[in-house]
């Protein structure tokens, strides 16, 4: 419920439109106060109000700023973490310096309030006091006297000559105005030294009462132009020819320097007894409109300093968040440029360094494209080679290897290739002699070229063996041929021409034994009896019928590594059983 009331108190721009009026506001009320001490009692409910309800927004203000700054920390999101590490280091110089000077705010603050109080001042304005109070109280003490004196004068002059005297009196004495009161108020004579002035200054009530208890009167008393004058009242002794009791009141001038240095003194020590009494209210009010202050001040610079630290890392965040984006393989992430200084060329710098990665990634998917071309040109045609082909690094660990080399080994090199050579071993012993004529032949560092006899899969294999070394000692490029046919085949050939030869050797007599035997059936069978020319017709015949099959199995014999071909006849298998028994 907090969180929806200083989220609503503290969004949009109006917070800060208030907060702005607020301060000045505060602002106008110090100046007042300050210039005026005296309004400071009368402004401070209203100061301190308007301090508060800027503290209550600044503070809602705030932490919404913290409240955001938190939930960007717990997102993980780009530059919060060194968002917080500035906003901290900011708040602490902030409250180390803001706790130094008010420190020394408070110290100087009471130290200079209490200057004001202090006993030297207090005993000298005293002092100055007495010294303007013994002064007048001379100064009326004499009056007093003199105004005795001219009351028992009076007292002794007849009723006609009051008036004429009076005048003299007034000028002897140099008083303003002298005037003869009964004594219940009523004016008898008066005689008045200013022409402007008719009637003469009354004496107020106290003064006919305390006259009337046999006491005299004396005392300082403001006059028309706010000047200080004496005032003096005295009883006029009895005169048997008067019938009631008379007053006289005389009214004396102060000189003006006089006056203004009293006035002066009076003044200064009541303004001194006023601060005086208000010195600790004094203290207290202006240790709390400063502690307010002070408190507005850590609080807007607290807020700035999430301001500026979110405004410093906005490029850096903005560089973080190109940087994920590069790294996940987006080359053409610009960002808009930061202005002149050091972050503004990092942001120019990471532009550059995105437009060289692109054209490097368009450079190398080029050359990509063009190496598997040549790869897939070169496994073309190393796959359609009858020999087996593979590759080795200069850690003798298996690099490629065409389907024929699989094939003549028996066994699946595809699934070998990065691992050493010796593997092959492990997967099949009968490689042994391979892998090792390639070690040997390794040994020597120059092409070379062996056959080699193998037993794979239970037949009887001949290989021949080429290797040559990679340029810059990178590896080696081992061709091999499985021979076996073709050694069969060479073999096949010398057997067939030694028994063409040897096929010739034996035909060469049989011709003139089946000749032989035609003559001897020709010549004899005439003249042999009956009964023994089936006899040798049969013996004649099956000298001929083996002299051509003999034939036939020399040119078979001739005929070497091609099977006979069949021929098939209709044959009585008792001319077969005949045959058989005759032979």
């Amino acid at each position: 419920m907090a969180l929806k009331f200083i989220k609503r108190l503290s969004s949009g721009p109006a917070p800060y439109f208030t907060l702005g009026a607020l301060l000045l506001t505060l602002a106008y009320l110090l100046s007042a106060a300050t210039q005026d001490s005296s309004r400071l009692n009368d402004l401070f409910l209203f100061l301190f109000g308007v301090g508060i309800l800027s503290l209550i927004l600044l503070a809602a203000i705030l932490i919404r700023s913290l409240i955001r700054l938190y939930r960007d920390f717990k997102r993980n999101e780009a530059g919060s973490r060194l968002t917080i590490r500035l906003v901290t280091l900011f708040v602490m110089l902030i409250l180390v310096s803001t706790t130094i000077v008010y420190s020394f705010s408070i110290h100087f603050l009471h130290r200079g309030i209490n200057s004001w109080f202090d006993v030297k001042v207090e005993q000298a304005l005293n002092d100055s006091l007495e010294l303007s109070r013994t002064t007048f109280g001379i100064r009326l003490r004499t009056l007093l006297r003199q105004t005795r004196m001219m009351a028992g004068v009076l007292s002794e002059l007849p009723e006609s000559d009051i008036n004429h005297n009076l005048r003299e009196l007034t000028q002897l004495s140099g008083a303003l105005e002298i005037g003869i009161w009964s004594i219940d108020g009523k004016l008898i004579t008066s005689s008045i030294e200013t022409p402007a002035i008719i009637i003469p200054n009354q004496p107020n009530k106290a003064i006919f009462r305390q006259l009337q208890q046999e006491k005299d009167y004396i005392g300082l008393d403001p006059g028309e132009n706010g000047d200080l004058q004496l005032r003096a009242a005295v009883r006029i002794p009895k005169n048997p020819a008067l019938l009631e009791d008379r007053i006289l009141h005389v009214l004396f001038p102060i000189n003006e320097r006089l006056s203004s240095l009293g006035k002066t003194v009076q003044d200064a020590y009541t303004d001194y007894k006023e601060l005086s009494y208000l010195r600790k209210p004094l203290i207290t009010i202006f240790t709390l409109t400063l502690s307010l202050i002070v408190l507005l001040t850590v609080l807007a610079s607290i807020w700035f300093a999430i301001w500026i630290s979110r405004r410093m890392v906005l490029p850096l965040q903005e560089l973080a968040d190109g940087t994920q984006s590069v790294a996940s393989g987006n080359y053409n992430t610009q960002l808009t440029s930061a202005g002149h200084d050091e972050i503004g060329f990092l942001v120019r710098s990471f532009n550059q360094m995105t437009q060289r990665l692109t054209q490097a990634r368009n450079a190398t998917q080029r050359s990509h494209r063009q190496l598997e071309q040549q790869t897939n040109y070169l496994g073309t045609v190393l796959g359609s080679l009858s020999s087996g082909v593979i590759t080795l690094d200069d850690k003798l660990h298996l690099k490629t290897a065409n389907v024929t080399s699989s094939t003549i080994l028996s066994i699946n090199l595809q699934h070998r290739l990065e691992q050493p050579l010796t593997q092959l071993v492990e997967k099949s012993e009968s490689l042994k002699d391979f892998v090792q004529m390639i070690f040997d032949q390794i040994q020597q560092h120059r092409s070379w070229q062996q056959q080699l006899e193998l037993h794979l899969n239970k037949r009887h294999q001949t290989l021949m063996c080429r290797g040559t070394p990679l340029p810059n000692k990178a590896g080696w490029v081992i061709v091999f041929d499985d021979v076996t046919t073709l050694m069969q085949a060479q073999r096949n050939a010398a057997w067939g021409e030694v028994a063409r030869r040897l096929a010739h050797e034996i035909k060469n007599p049989l011709t003139p034994i089946q000749l032989s035997a035609e003559r001897l059936q020709h010549k004899y069978l005439p003249l042999l009896p009956d009964d023994q020319t089936e006899l040798l017709n049969k013996l004649t015949n099956t000298i001929i019928q083996q002299v051509d099959a003999m034939k036939d199995m020399v040119n078979d014999f001739s005929d070497y590594a091609r099977n006979p071909s069949l021929q098939l006849a209709d044959y009585a298998m008792s001319d077969l059983i005949q045959d058989v028994l005759t032979l």
